[in-house]
């Protein structure tokens, strides 16, 4: 009785359906007899109710009593202090309100888990992942109370937060523009997605519009591995072989421009003097690096969190734009950005 009580108290019921008293006595080690007289005292005490066909479900006057977690927050699971980031802004944002949050990872979209608790949770952020979604998933998440997290599936009606606005990114490369750089690279090392597609989309057409010079290096990292480490081959190999030629690189995520600025410093590359290097957005601790990281960070989600949560909990269907956008963030100027010199070095082929 009581493993069942803190599963469901977890929500880890909104992730799989209740099993009957035969797995439940296979996942708790007692016997048959056990679990169904526990399955039954729990019937009683109103925690569990069975229906018609005999499934086993959630007793409403239980939800009431104890506030079992209502809201599950899927996101994909691969290493990242991004993600890591979001998870804890969304986690402070329900405890403030009062809502458990019950946090889970993700593989791919066909799992299980992905449908369970898009039906089964009173609301659902997820985050978005490399892979297209499916449109049976899409259809599935129409019909229930989801909300995309770092991404835009307005077009799907989907209600969805994104986090930085076109004009927050052009922000960045505007900085670059304002300290004088007139060739600005591009480098891409996380895996393709909606979002970083958009973000290279607004590099190239911020260069058409300036007119000024700019090289695509893109080699997404393998799903579910470290960018980093992509991102730290890709700049040496690029400076090994005198194939820079901008003054600036704005990276899409963080973790490639961490990658950039480690090979650079071991060819006695100085970030911010030879070469300036950025982010579209900074993640912890990019502010304390040496040089510490220019980029946007991340922007306060309270308003578009609390918009979304009042729909989840209301009987009302959703109303207004389904593209949500936080107010603007504030772009951190970091000491990996400065004005560009004329300097040459013994791996970097002249700046300017």
């Amino acid at each position: 009785m009581t493993v069942i009580e803190r599963r469901i108290r977890e929500g880890d019921y909104l992730l799989d359906s209740i099993p009957g008293e035969r797995k439940i006595a296979e996942e708790t080690g007692v016997s048959y007899m056990t679990a169904r007289r526990a399955v039954l005292k729990l019937i009683d005490n109103k925690v569990l109710i069975r229906d018609t066909s005999g499934s086993l479900g959630i007793h409403p006057s239980y939800v009431k009593r104890a506030k079992p977690a209502e809201v599950v927050l899927l996101y994909p699971a691969y290493p990242s202090t991004y993600l890591t980031q979001l998870r804890g802004l969304v986690s402070d944002f329900a405890e403030k309100r009062g809502i458990r949050l019950r946090p889970a990872q993700f593989v791919h979209w066909d799992e299980k888990t992905v449908l369970e608790a898009a039906a089964q949770a009173r609301g659902t952020f997820v985050i978005p992942h490399g892979p297209g979604m499916p449109a049976r998933l899409i259809e599935a998440f129409r019909e229930n109370k989801v909300v995309i997290l770092d991404g835009d599936f307005s077009s799907e009606g989907l209600p969805s937060i994104r986090l930085f606005s076109d004009s927050c990114v052009e922000e960045v490369l505007e900085h670059l523009y304002r300290l004088g750089h007139r060739h600005i690279d591009c480098v891409n090392t996380q895996n393709r997605n909606p979002e970083i597609e958009r973000r290279i989309d607004i590099w190239q057409c911020w260069l058409k519009e300036r007119r000024l010079k700019g090289q695509l290096w893109d080699k997404p990292a393998a799903e579910f591995t470290d960018p980093t480490i992509v991102s730290y081959n890709l700049a040496a190999r690029l400076v090994d072989e005198q194939k820079v030629k901008s003054t600036a690189m704005i990276c899409t995520t963080c973790p490639a421009a961490i990658g950039m600025m480690r090979a650079c410093w071991e060819r006695d590359i100085r970030v911010g003097k030879d070469l300036s290097i950025c982010s579209v957005n900074i993640e912890p601790p990019a502010e304390f690096f040496c040089p510490s990281i220019t980029g946007l960070k991340l922007p306060d989600l309270s308003d578009v969190l609390e918009k979304c949560v009042n729909w989840m909990f209301s009987t009302k269907s959703y109303h207004g734009s389904h593209l949500l956008e936080p107010n603007e963030p504030a772009l951190f100027e970091g000491e990996s950005t400065a004005k560009p010199i004329r300097r040459s070095s013994s791996r970097l082929v002249e700046l300017g």
